[in-house]
């Protein structure tokens, strides 16, 4: 099946350019609202592109900090819009949480504090790999080049290869689909480097953080909370990533800058 069709459905428009005026058909992004309920506990009610309910389902309660390892998972029911996940062993951080309804993003609320060491060294990639990710993440967001209405999320190894990547109509959530996508096929988060479309708030950065990820890009600008906790969490944070330009916010030590020339 082509994704598309599940992502998208067509809509006849009347176009204005200057003066004239023509009816076209043109595709335009659809959402639905999912629940997820983990243990039979409802987490979360929020709006998503219908596709990899269930990698969405894994990444979402991995990234949000509710389950710590996705092998205590024992089932996924998808039977929409209910995402029913069994765990062993499995509670929630604190009280469970209330549910909300939101367009994307984020479902939690009170949002959970981090809790955990720091992200460990040892993973770099080269600047060429960083700015290989970059065309990659545009080049894998399909459906955001017909419709504009998409954001799309990849990880990549420190070779260049695409491990998982997702579109959704939120930047949160393609960031949990794409994660949820690596860890069902066995892949380590850890292992990877982030390359997202969207801005970076601290929640953004905090979803890499609990999947392990030392390295996050975007081609757009961070904001203070999510610079501050990257900061926190020895993560490389990178921003406005357009090549040959980008601005490392964070650790730029895991960045191999070859013959980049410095000011300092």
């Amino acid at each position: 099946m082509n994704s598309d069709n599940v992502m998208t459905r067509d809509h006849e428009i009347l176009a204005i350019s200057e003066d004239t005026a023509e009816r076209k058909t043109v595709p335009v992004c659809i959402e639905d609202t999912v629940t997820i309920t983990l243990n039979g506990i409802p987490v979360t009610t929020l709006k998503i592109t219908p596709l990899d309910l269930d990698s969405f389902a894994v990444g979402f309660l991995i990234c949000e900090g509710i389950l710590g390892n996705p092998g205590c998972i024992t089932s996924i029911d998808i039977n929409p819009p209910f995402l029913s996940v069994t765990a062993e062993e499995c509670t929630l951080e604190g009280h469970a949480p209330a549910v909300e309804i939101r367009s994307a993003g984020v479902g939690i609320s009170p949002r959970q504090e981090l809790s955990g060491p720091a992200i460990a060294d040892g993973f770099t990639i080269e600047r060429n790999i960083l700015f290989e990710g970059t065309r990659q993440v545009h080049e894998a967001a399909t459906v955001w080049r017909s419709t504009g209405g998409t954001h799309c999320t990849i990880l990549v190894d420190n070779r260049g290869h695409i491990l998982s990547a997702a579109e959704d109509i939120g930047r949160h959530t393609s960031v949990d689909k794409a994660v949820g996508k690596a860890l069902l096929s066995g892949i380590d988060p850890g292992h990877s480097f982030l390359v997202c479309t969207g801005r970076l708030p601290g929640d953004m950065v905090a979803k890499a953080y609990r999947a392990g990820i030392p390295i996050v890009v975007s081609n757009n600008a961070p904001f203070s909370s999510g610079i501050s906790l990257a900061e926190r969490m020895n993560m490389t944070l990178v921003g406005f990533a357009r090549p040959p330009r980008m601005s490392i916010y964070t650790h730029p030590e895991r960045i191999d800058l070859l013959e980049c020339r410095s000011d300092e």
